[in-house]
């Protein structure tokens, strides 16, 4: 048993060679081709020069029919994928794979939500059937006679075909976020509600202190759901459906190999560590710095600012943020005693919650054998994962003076802010008319 991805069509909708577009650094055909061989050990690609041509101007039916004399004789079986869906989840092959492997002499189907998708296993005894396609319908006629059995999921992935221009205009242009904390989860929720693909990285273990609303959340968790946007765990094989499904992908990325690999059209370097990590222009059309440590347009091609104030969200063209004074903003008016630091070097063990409320002089967790004091009366909303090790004066922890619960679950206006001055700046270098 093996698989046939198709590519042997004429692209007649895309107006060009769809297979060969670029996506995520690699052409849709080898996406789909690499996502196939994960779990299939044979795989057959159709090409057109294995196909006549009259055949593959015929369209699916034609290729497929054509198709059907390649077959290796030793194949049971044939799993028939479409190169154009390279968005089909790892998951749902492997629990095609197990459904063939309990039953091979079924027609086995993946479907979404009831609709029938792709891929298509025949076992060899409708091997003959193939011959009597035409036309550009492929298997669609002749799977009811044969009585398939659906195997329904949740992946969007099995029916989504890049087919026109609009259907691969928004995975053309995808930004990677470097950074998962709530700053940079305000710019990639704010992102995507726009309508971007975004992948975000982050560390093996992230030191988010607002985790409630951190996609950094989804490293520890598996998942983090933040205002009805859904991150998840991620590798770099699991990028394309995760995407085709509405799901931010988090990768852990301590070697920096994400960008190298996607080569996306725009990076933001949301990571607030006050001076550039080694960003630059190079790794993509746009690139943006958050916040201090970038100059415009030397390094980036611009900067966001993040200091409260006056010019909070502003975007930068040439020059820098504002310095970082060391001092945190006022809130409910409080700066340093709204944000808790750790007393010691070792693991944290936390005695509250997010969302719960606490009095000045509370202790509210530890560090080794030392008491973290709240040292003004709130909410409770950002805390340092415990599995992070934290060293003395490092900060681990926010009290929210305002008291209302509901500002530890919603993503800051700070942060909000922040990600309308990206979005001003992917618009606007994104469309040479506004350059």
């Amino acid at each position: 048993m093996g698989v046939f991805i198709l590519a042997g069509g004429s692209s007649r909708r895309m107006g060009k060679d769809k297979l060969a577009l670029p996506l995520f650094g690699k052409t849709i055909l080898e996406q789909t081709e690499a996502t196939y061989r994960r779990v299939f050990a044979e795989v057959v690609v159709v090409t057109k020069d294995r196909v006549s041509e009259s055949a593959a101007l015929e369209g699916m039916g034609g290729t497929l029919r054509e198709a059907a004399r390649l077959l290796p004789g030793y194949w049971q079986g044939v799993v028939i994928a479409l190169g154009d869906m390279p968005f089909v989840g790892i998951s749902s092959l492997q629990a095609l794979l197990q459904a063939i492997e309990k039953n091979p002499e079924e027609v086995w189907c993946l479907s979404y939500r009831g609709q029938r998708g792709h891929p298509v296993y025949l076992p060899g005894k409708y091997f003959s059937c193939l011959k009597r396609l035409t036309g550009d319908t492929g298997l669609r006629d002749l799977l009811p006679e044969l009585n398939p059995k659906y195997i329904d999921t949740e992946d969007y992935g099995v029916l989504f075909d890049i087919d026109k221009p609009d259907d691969y205009l928004s995975f053309q242009r995808l930004v990677v976020v470097k950074g998962a904390g709530d700053i940079a989860t305000g710019i990639i929720w704010r992102l995507h509600q726009a309508g971007f693909k975004v992948v975000a990285t982050e560390l093996s273990k992230p030191t988010a202190i607002r985790r409630m609303v951190a996609f950094a959340q989804a490293i520890y968790t598996g998942e983090h759901t933040v205002e009805g946007v859904t991150a998840r765990k991620a590798n770099l094989e699991e990028v394309p459906n995760l995407l085709a499904n509405g799901i931010i992908p988090v990768i852990p990325d301590e070697k920096s190999i994400v960008v190298k690999e996607l080569k996306p059209w725009a990076v933001i370097d949301a990571r607030l560590a006050k001076k550039n990590l080694g960003t630059k222009k190079e790794e993509a059309e746009i690139v943006i710095g958050v916040g201090p440590g970038f100059t415009a347009p030397v390094e980036v091609h611009a900067v966001i600012e993040t200091k409260r104030g006056h010019y909070l969200g502003r975007a930068i063209y040439q020059g820098s943020a504002l310095p970082d004074t060391g001092i945190p903003g006022e809130i409910g008016g409080h700066t340093v005693k709204r944000v808790v630091y750790s007393p010691g070097r070792g693991k944290i063990c936390w005695y509250f919650d997010f969302g719960q409320e606490v009095k000045a002089g509370e202790v509210i967790g530890t560090v080794g054998e030392k008491q973290i004091v709240a040292e003004v009366s709130g909410v409770i909303r950002g805390l340092i994962h415990p599995e992070v090790r934290v060293e003395e004066g490092m900060k681990i922890g926010d009290i929210d003076p305002r008291g209302i619960k509901e500002y530890a679950f919603t993503i800051s206006e700070k942060a909000l802010a922040v990600a309308g001055g990206v979005l001003e700046v992917l618009l606007k270098l994104g469309n040479p008319g506004l350059k």
